[in-house]
């Protein structure tokens, strides 16, 4: 990793962290080169606005989680079934304040930042991964509007809880495996895939990650000014 690099990810270290404690109206340029250590200009050497380097961070976020994806698709190709994939990914969310904020919209912590890249990028790969899954009979083939299904079903278990704080309180874990049943019974076919095709959309889905991912990392360290400036 360059030395630009490195410094870049300080300061998205000590923006996430800031971010977190304070939410994002209250934090500002000069909080977050304090907390990186680093000055204020140095800051916009590689980001020239406050709202750019928030993109970024959202979007390196995004990249840890995919990247989290990818190692387990690699490991078992058995992760691609949906039902298994959206219980990871359910999971792997949870875990991250930032992204668990921007799934399910929080005012408080986000503030007023529009997530344009981020969410621009993530419906281009919602689409893309969608088609694979279909491509590969992961999914059934009479279900309605399958993408608006599919990722409503998956968002509803994360924004319930907020829209009826009276509902049956579960972990995350509980949550997860009663996402992956009703994903699996809603959604899946009763004969799924062979070993071979299932090795097969997990070498393309793997390859349709890393292509995200090194779109993600592209946009993130040279969103700004170039790296031969800083």
């Amino acid at each position: 990793m360059t030395q630009p690099t490195e410094r870049a990810d300080r300061i998205l270290d000590a923006a996430g962290e800031l971010m977190i404690r304070l939410g994002y109206r209250k934090v500002t340029i000069e909080d977050i080169a304090r907390q990186a250590g680093i000055g204020k200009g140095t800051v916009y050497l590689h980001w020239r606005t406050k709202e750019r380097l928030f993109e970024s961070l959202f979007l390196r976020e995004s990249a840890g989680l995919t990247a989290e994806l990818i190692d387990r698709v690699r490991r078992d190709p058995e992760e691609v079934r949906p039902h298994r994939f959206m219980q990871t990914s359910f999971l792997a969310t949870q875990r991250r304040p930032l992204m668990r904020a921007l799934v399910t919209g929080d005012a408080e912590l986000l503030g007023n930042l529009k997530q344009g890249q981020a969410q621009s990028r993530g419906q281009e790969f919602t689409g893309r991964y969608v088609e694979l899954i279909t491509k590969y009979g992961l999914v059934r083939d009479d279900v309605p509007h399958l993408v608006f299904s599919l990722y409503a079903t998956v968002t509803g278990f994360f924004l319930l809880e907020n829209l009826n704080p009276a509902i049956e309180a579960l972990d995350d874990q509980a949550k997860a495996e009663a996402l992956a049943q009703t994903i699996h019974r809603a959604f899946e076919p009763d004969d799924g895939p062979d070993r071979s095709s299932l090795t097969a959309a997990a070498a393309e889905i793997s390859a349709l990650f890393d292509e995200i991912n090194a779109n993600y990392r592209k946009w993130i360290y040279t969103s700004g000014i170039t790296s031969e400036r800083a």
